[in-house]
C-alpha cells in the first residue's frame, strides 16, 4: 500500500511531487524542496531505567533561488516526552533550535560560498549526522565530544576532479554564534579547514581526509586545538569509515580529549544491513573507554527507516551506554 503522502492531486502534479529518495517534496516551478521526519527511540540500558521517547522532529527547506544561490534551513525539536520505566510519562523542556540556516553561492563550478550557521566541517559523520541518514542510533562518542557540532560564519567550499582523483576542500570561520533559542555552549570564536582526497583502488573507493579546526573552549575561556584524519572506503556494497580526533586544551598540557572509531556496514538481504563497529574515547579526566557496538539498518519502505543496536564496553554517557538502543523514523 501507498503511503498516503506519496499520493499527490493531478491538479497539483508538477507543482508539489514526491521527492523520489522519499525524503521530502519538491516543487519545481518553486524552486523548492520540503522535509521532516520525526525519529522515537527505545532505550534499555544494562544499568539504567528503560526509556521510550520522541528523540527528534526536524523541518527541512531548501529554496534555489537561481542556480548559483540557494537558500537552506534546518529546524530541531527535542527533549518532548518520554515514558520512564517507574515514573511514567514525562514531559520535557522541548528545545526547538536552528540546526542549520545559511545560504550558498556558487562562484565558479569549483567553488561554493557558504554563509551562515552549518555542520562543523570535520571528519564524516557530524557533516551527516541528520539521524535518518546515520547508520546507528548514537554516534560514536568522540564525534560528540572533540569539537563544536556547529560553525557559525563563512564555508568556502572547493570540489574538483584531477586525473581520476575526487580532491575537496573547506576553509571556515571566522565567527561563532548561537542561533537557537536555547543555550548551546556554541558561541566562541572558531575557524578551520579540510581536505579529501579519493580515488578508485581496484573494484573500491576510497577516500582520505585531513581535519584542523581552533575554537573558544566555553567551560575554561581558553584556545583549544583540533586535529582529525577519515576514511572511507566502499567496496562490494560495505561501507567501512572511521575517524581519529585528538583535541587539546591550550595552557593546560593534561588536558585532552582523543579517540577513534571504525564501523563497517554490510549487506544482508534487501533493504537490511548489518553495522559493526568499535571505538574508544578518552576524555579531559579518567583513562580511556573502549565500546564495540552490533546493529541492524532496515529501510523497508522509502519514508520508514528502522535501526537497533546493542552496545557493549565501559563507555558511558549522557546518550551512550551499554545495552540495546532501536529506534525508528517516519518521514513526513
Amino acid at each position: 500500500m501507498a503511503h498516503p503522502a506519496a499520493a499527490v492531486d493531478d491538479g497539483c502534479r508538477g507543482w508539489l511531487e514526491r521527492d523520489p529518495s522519499g525524503e521530502g517534496f519538491l516543487s519545481p516551478p518553486l524552486g523548492l524542496w520540503l522535509a521532516g521526519d520525526a525519529t522515537t527511540t527505545l532505550n534499555v540500558p544494562e544499568r539504567k531505567p528503560t526509556t521510550a521517547e520522541l528523540d527528534e522532529v526536524r523541518l527541512l527547506a531548501r529554496y534555489d533561488v537561481s542556480p548559483r544561490l540557494t537558500f537552506f534551513g534546518e529546524i530541531l525539536l527535542e527533549d518532548t516526552v518520554r515514558i520512564r520505566e517507574g515514573s511514567g510519562f514525562e514531559t520535557g523542556s522541548g528545545r526547538l533550535s536552528v540546526e542549520r540556516l545559511y545560504a550558498d553561492f556558487l562562484l565558479t563550478p569549483q567553488l561554493t560560498l557558504r554563509l551562515g550557521k552549518f555542520l562543523t566541517p570535520i571528519g564524516l559523520w557530524n557533516p551527516v549526522r541528520r539521524a535518518p541518514l546515520t547508520w546507528t542510533v548514537e554516534r560514536p562518542v568522540v564525534t560528540n565530544e572533540a569539537f563544536p557540532e556547529h560553525a557559525t560564519g563563512i564555508d568556502l567550499m572547493y570540489a574538483t576532479t584531477l586525473n581520476g582523483w575526487s580532491i575537496d576542500g573547506q576553509l571556515y570561520g571566522p565567527g561563532q554564534n548561537v542561533l537557537s533559542v536555547h543555550d548551546t555552549n556554541e558561541d566562541g570564536l572558531m575557524a578551520g579547514g579540510r581536505i579529501a582526497a579519493g580515488h578508485s583502488l581496484g573494484p573500491a573507493f576510497a577516500t582520505f581526509g585531513l581535519d584542523v579546526a581552533g575554537f573558544e573552549d566555553n567551560t575554561s575561556g581558553r584556545w583549544a586545538e583540533v586535529y582529525g584524519s577519515d576514511l572511507d572506503v566502499s567496496l562490494f556494497g560495505n561501507r567501512l569509515i572511521g575517524e581519529v580526533e585528538y583535541t587539546h586544551l591550550r595552557g593546560d598540557e593534561g588536558s585532552s580529549i582523543y579517540g577513534f572509531y571504525l564501523q563497517d556496514s554490510f549487506p544482508l538481504l534487501r533493504d537490511l544491513y548489518g553495522v559493526l563497529r568499535v571505538e574508544t574515547i578518552k576524555q579531559r579526566t579518567g583513562g580511556a573507554d573502549t565500546g564495540e557496538l552490533f546493529g541492524l539498518f532496515w529501510r523497508p519502505l522509502p519514508f520508514l527507516i528502522l535501526k537497533a543496536d546493542y552496545q557493549i564496553g565501559d563507555i558511558s554517557t549522557d546518550d551512550v551506554q551499554p545495552g540495546f538502543v532501536g529506534s525508528f523514523t517516519l518521514f513526513f
